[in-house]
């Protein structure tokens, strides 16, 4: 059977890793090692910082020419578009990523967007939820291409679990950003939690030593640990899975939690209710949240919410995590269900590897010979 050779000028997101590891039949991925490999977290935020301030200084969207070879097709990912007269499609977690998630920046850039976006190049926009899929029609003037809109979930692979004992009932909580991902009201809600349950919480994130000698009985560990190793040793002994977000828009890390069986607290921040369906709960965190009603930045400034979320009180939040993580800690059939329910989404369900690449290579196939 003959090979489709697809360009995927893939980010540095870990759902690329599942793509590239598991790609759909008879499909074959030519990836630019520039772009998809890199020895320097550093060099690789430089080359990002440097990427944007170039188009930031000419008014331009995340657009580029690249060297595609003799591919049948383009995948262009994380909404950088291209510019070659060749087709290609795009995957994109936000409207916003069509001008590198800046605040303020998709106004200045529409109109060249929506004309990138309109192109008869532009085969197909594959937004990885209903919700991304929401802030598209209402950033941009959609009458272009809004057939071309297609909703495209992102997939994870069945991890291979094996649950370990431990003693007492064990939270996690994982981010790089601490304040804007709501660890600060876990905190505030465990303190309360411990002195009702015999519970443990594990924090992986870099969390202020003030605050790490106020809650010296939870677990505090710097943000460096690799994902193989949480997905290997810090899943399989967890029970609840925290992370009440104000500002994902997907976060694949609900998907790692779904695929270990793990139970969600959440908070219903974009598209994460759309995600966690009934392997999770999601607390109420809207007045806090990065995104309006329409999906859009409800923000101006990043660093004005990154401040508001460290200093602003939110009692409603607290008090909405103690709830709920209360209702699972008593209810040990209802983590189960809610944890074969994120199992059987990552099995056979919306973010299975086999219904991503039923999907992607029929849309490869008619793009490729629209």
């Amino acid at each position: 059977m003959a090979v489709m050779k697809v360009y995927l000028r893939r980010g540095h997101h870990s759902v690329y890793d599942d793509l590239t590891k598991h790609p759909p039949k008879g499909i074959g991925y030519v990836t630019p090692r520039f772009v998809s490999a890199s020895g320097s977290k550093v060099m690789d935020s430089l080359k990002k910082r440097a990427f944007s301030a170039y188009l930031h200084a000419l008014r331009k969207p995340h657009a580029i020419y690249v060297n595609s070879g003799n591919a049948d097709l383009i995948h262009a990912c994380s909404g950088i578009m291209i510019k070659n007269h060749r087709p290609w499609i795009i995957d994109t977690e936000h409207v916003a990523s069509f001008a590198g998630f800046e605040a303020g920046r998709l106004e200045k850039v529409r109109p060249a967007v929506e004309k990138l976006l309109s192109s008869e190049y532009c085969r197909k926009i594959m937004p990885w939820s209903e919700a991304g899929r929401m802030s598209i029609m209402n950033g941009l003037n959609a009458a272009g291409f809004d057939d071309k809109i297609e909703v495209v979930y992102p997939a994870i692979e069945p991890i291979k679990i094996k649950r370990e004992k431990h003693d007492k009932l064990s939270l996690l909580f994982i981010s790089m950003r601490f304040f804007t991902k709501g660890g600060k009201e876990l905190l505030e809600a465990y303190g309360r939690l411990q002195k009702k349950y015999d519970i443990e919480l594990t924090v992986i994130s870099s969390v202020p030593e003030e605050l790490r000698q106020r809650y010296s009985s939870v677990r505090f560990l710097e943000p460096n640990v690799p994902r193989t190793e949480i997905l290997a040793n810090f899943f399989p002994r967890t029970d609840i899975f925290v992370l009440p977000s104000y500002m994902d828009t997907f976060g694949m890390v609900f998907l790692e939690a779904m695929a270990s069986r793990v139970p969600v607290v959440a908070a219903n921040t974009f598209a994460i209710p759309e995600i966690l369906g009934k392997s999770g709960i999601c607390v109420d965190a809207s007045k806090f949240s990065w995104y309006g009603q329409d999906g859009l930045f409800a923000w101006k400034s990043w660093k004005e919410f990154e401040r508001y979320c460290e200093k602003e009180s939110k009692p409603e939040v607290v008090d909405g995590l103690e709830k709920n993580i209360s209702k699972l800690i008593e209810d040990p059939a209802l983590r189960r269900r809610m944890g074969a329910s994120g199992r059987r989404e990552v099995e056979k369900g919306r973010f299975s590897l086999d219904r991503r690449n039923s999907q992607l290579k029929r849309i490869y196939e008619e793009a490729a010979r629209h």
